[in-house]
């Protein structure tokens, strides 16, 4: 029963309708249906009417309507023709239907008016009388847009503006293709002499956009005028946002201090190379319009201050995993670049862009260039608590100034797992108080919108993309208002939905642990809190007994303790059995980055390359025929099963340890002992490589999903996934080798059960990430951990520490979602007091605008009231618009009081 299969059997009667429609249809006569008198031969396209008329009713028809198209009956067919042709002529200055005794044609009789039917040559003629307004003010009070100031040739209509606005921000199309569209409406056959006016149309196209803008940010009431506007004043505001003045209660720097979050500003930095500029232009030959009045920076100062400062600010070496996002983004090329991205600053909690936060980067993510746009933003907001986030901040906040704002710099959600475990820690939305469920990633859900301008702003110059961006970002950030009311009632029902079932586990979870480890655990929790600095409780125990030097040194100390007492026995001066297998150890680490760098090599390498590995093969060597006589002192079956096995070059060759003696043979001076400890720590270092080479394949995919664009870029991106892919496979075999000599040992020393709770068998389906897979189709919901990533952080004799310290760190966990829903709730209900708060006070701000407007140069008297009528309409349009939008959210969220009542009760 699908439509179109129904609508099949009706196809020839549709089709002989279009037919129809190509001859005069009902009719055929052959008098005009107005006049009755003379011959009929014309009929408009654009009107429903589909009879014939005169030349001469033709024309006063289309008196009101002089782009409508029009088609002559010639030859028993209908051929194009114009209004023009038929002598039709426009006359502005004006009323309908008047003569001007005066009338002054356009140059050349040769006026071009572009509308949403296409392209049209009309003739056209200015008043010329006395009184006459200029021929712009003529045009615009004809609803019309011209292309110049002076003597202008070319008018846009309104509505074919209009619609090219909205349409460029919803389907993101180009201004070519769009006036390639207008150029085929007019003539699809490319036969016709169609006017060329594509560079008025999109001069015209930026002069409308940026009187919308200063029409929306009331510029036009302001008896300064343009001249008088501030930066950032037309841009639009998020409602929700904390505004004092606007949306906050006059005493709101008074509340209690365990309520000050309430008033936070939550704010997000990131960076976009996508939306790239071509340097095909400069500011001389493309000056911008908007001087730091929208989103955009302002662009002198901007450039002044990194002219200033970009030689003297350096890019400090990372001090967490491999942030390529500086890296990658420097390496791109930019050679025909004159900016490699944009950098921003935005609303974190709504995702809205925010005004003066826009910047182009002209390489990478700079430190010099995010500075600016933050400070900027912070400028032209006046709450002093700031919750700002930043992929990066564990690099940018280090050497950041002091400034009076309280800032707390965290890390966005989705990016946090790419840090080291104490950034993880210390920067977490999920473990903040006042942060509510706030992910910080609103950037990167902004980009996915704004990405598809790129076809349309890198060929562009620097002031008409610079103008196209921030209305698109305008628009971006109305819709976003406009949604409100939908947008936070489905937030805080799924909020309060969560919170409550966060509660019943955490209740749940409490329940089942003692009293004095939760009167303990709270303490700790809430004293760190309170103060940072304090112990965090989400943190393990990061203790280093585990790591192969820690038992060198052990071991180290034990020989020295026994040399001491006269009990150390040893077979070779200054050469114990420890020493022997910690060079053991150091001859397998060299062996292994040996066979790196010859796979390194590669099959075109040069004489150079070739001599240097040699040379480290033959070092290798005589280490090891030196470890081979040391070996035979305490281990004298070694030479026999040396010459039994094959012949190998250094970095294969085998180095008979203990744990790879074959049975019958027996090692005395306990070596089993020390090289089992060795092997112990061994083998947590080498999960630690693991988990941190996945974490660097991890930023590695993500950067090349966001950055990498061009076969060049892809392939070097490509290459260094490759090369993690790699490490990540040696880890896995240096932890199964690792872990088969361990198994060897413990049948040995006869090892109690329980050695191998934590150092488990390792299968290929274990060496995944933290976060899910997304081609694996499992949910984040429904994942499991890996048990590489479900270590507990000590392995003691007795592991009801470890245990204890796990259910610890789960619970503060579970206490930390509770508050984070219950603050999200709560959060939730003060940001839509504030939205409507503010669409209060944005009506009467327009309402204090009625009876005021620009004050104007050459303004005639007679015209002052019709100006002021116009301005004060405008006004109360807003005004009423402002009152519908709060009417539209108290309709939405009426309930909600009395439903999360009923829900806390129940």
């Amino acid at each position: 029963d699908h439509p179109l299969i129904e609508w099949l059997p009706a196809i020839d009667d549709w089709l002989a309708e279009l037919l129809r429609l190509e001859g005069r249809g009902d009719y055929c006569g052959n008098t005009c249906a107005r006049c009755k008198s003379e011959l009929a031969e014309f009929r408009c396209e654009d009107c429903m009417d589909l009879r014939l008329y005169c030349q001469s009713c033709t024309v006063e028809l289309h008196a009101q309507a002089p782009l409508h198209r029009i088609s002559q009956w010639v030859l028993q067919h209908f051929v194009k023709t114009s209004l023009k042709d038929l002598g039709l002529r426009i006359q502005l200055g004006h009323p309908p239907g008047s003569i001007c005794i005066a009338p002054a044609r356009a140059f050349n009789d040769d006026f071009v008016i572009i509308d949403t039917s296409g392209i049209h040559c009309v003739a056209l003629d200015f008043c010329g009388c006395e009184t006459a307004h200029a021929h712009t003010v003529q045009l615009l009070r004809h609803r019309l847009l011209p292309a110049t100031p002076t003597s202008p040739k070319t008018a846009g209509t309104f509505r074919l503006v209009q619609m090219f606005q909205l349409l460029s921000l919803q389907s993101k199309v180009s201004g070519w293709e769009f006036y390639q569209c207008l150029t085929r409406s007019t003539d699809n056959t490319g036969l016709d002499d169609v006017k060329d006016r594509y560079l008025s149309f999109m001069r015209m196209m930026r002069e409308w956009r940026h009187l919308k803008m200063l029409k929306r940010a009331a510029r036009g009431h302001d008896p300064g005028g343009v001249a008088s506007t501030t930066q950032g004043s037309c841009a639009v505001l998020c409602p929700a946002c904390p505004h004092p003045g606007k949306n906050l209660p006059p005493d709101w720097q008074n509340v209690a201090p365990n309520k000050r979050w309430l008033y936070r500003l939550f704010v997000a930095m990131d960076a976009n190379f996508r939306l790239r500029r071509k340097d095909v232009s400069d500011d001389k030959n493309d000056p911008g319009l908007n001087h730091g009045y929208s989103y955009f920076v302002e662009e002198k100062a901007y450039k002044l201050y990194l002219a200033t400062y970009s030689n003297l600010v350096s890019e400090d070496k990372s001090s967490c995993h491999d942030h390529e996002a500086i890296k990658l983004a420097q390496r791109k090329g930019t050679k025909d670049l004159a900016a490699t991205g944009l950098g921003t600053v935005e609303c974190s909690r709504h995702d809205m862009k925010r005004p003066c936060s826009v910047g182009d980067l002209q390489k990478g993510e700079r430190y010099v260039n995010m500075d600016y746009l933050f400070n900027s933003s912070l400028q032209h907001h006046s709450v002093n608590l700031v919750v700002s986030s930043y992929d990066i901040v564990c690099q940018w906040t280090r050497h950041l100034f002091d400034h009076p704002i309280q800032f707390l710099f965290l890390i966005p959600k989705f990016h946090l797992p790419a840090h080291q475990d104490s950034c993880q820690y210390k920067y977490s939305f999920n473990y903040h108080c006042g942060c509510g469920r706030t992910d910080g990633e609103a950037p990167e859900r902004g980009w996915a919108w704004a990405d598809p301008l790129a076809s349309s702003t890198r060929e562009m110059g620097p002031g008409s993309r610079r103008d196209l961006i921030d209305d698109a970002f305008a628009d971006y950030n109305w819709r976003k208002i406009c949604r409100m009311a939908v947008t936070f009632l489905r937030k805080i029902k799924e909020a309060e939905r969560e919170r409550r079932t966060q509660v019943a586990e955490f209740d749940e979870l409490s329940a089942a642990i003692p009293t004095s480890l939760l009167e303990q655990w709270t303490t700790d929790v809430v004293a760190w809190e309170g103060n940072s600095s304090k112990l965090n409780p989400f943190e393990p125990a990061q203790k280093k007994e585990h790591s192969v030097a820690t038992v060198r040194l052990q071991l180290a100390a034990e020989d020295e303790v026994a040399a001491a007492d006269s009990t150390a026995v040893t077979l070779i001066a200054d050469i114990s059995a420890s020493r022997l297998l910690s060079i053991g150890f150091e001859l397998e680490e060299s062996q292994r980055r040996l066979r790196e760098a010859i796979a390194e090599l590669g099959a075109h390498s040069t004489d150079l390359q070739r001599a240097k590995i040699k040379e480290r093969q033959n070092a290798l060597q005589r280490r090891l025929d030196a470890w081979a006589q040391i070996q035979a002192v305490y281990m004298p079956f070694v030479p026999k099963l040396r010459q039994e096995a094959q012949v190998s070059t250094p970095e294969k060759a085998q180095l008979f340890m203990p744990s790879q003696i074959p049975a019958p043979y027996v090692c005395g001076i306990d070596v089993h002992q020390y090289e089992w400890r060795l092997r112990f720590a061994q083998a947590f270092e080498i999960l630690d490589d693991l988990r941190r080479h996945l974490r660097l394949r991890t930023s590695l995919r993500k950067l090349k999903e966001r950055f990498a664009r061009g076969v060049r870029t892809t392939t070097r991106a490509l290459g260094v996934v490759a090369k993690a892919e790699e490490r990540i496979k040696g880890d896995s075999t240096r932890y199964r080798a690792a872990r088969s000599a361990l198994e060897a040992l413990a049948s040995r020393l006869q090892v109690q059960p329980g050695w191998d709770v934590h150092l488990r068998v390792l299968q290929d389906e274990d060496v995944r990430e933290m976060q899910s897979d997304p081609d694996s189709g499992v949910s984040e919901g429904r994942r499991s951990l890996s048990w590489i990533w479900r270590m507990p952080g000590v392995i003691a004799e007795d592991d009801s520490e470890g245990v204890n310290e796990a259910l610890r760190i789960e619970w503060c966990k579970s206490r930390a979602r509770v508050n984070r829903w219950s603050e999200e709730c709560e959060l939730l209900q003060e940001e839509m007091r504030r939205v409507t708060a503010f669409h209060e006070w944005q009506a009467n701000w327009w309402i204090d605008r009625i009876g005021s407007c620009v004050t104007l140069n050459q303004q005639r008297p007679s015209d002052r009231d019709s100006y002021l009528e116009g301005a004060s309409a405008y006004a109360r349009r807003q005004c009423r618009i402002r009152c519908m939008l709060k009417d539209s959210c108290y309709k939405a969220w009426k309930y909600v009081p009395q439903w999360l009542s009923d829900s806390y009760e129940s």
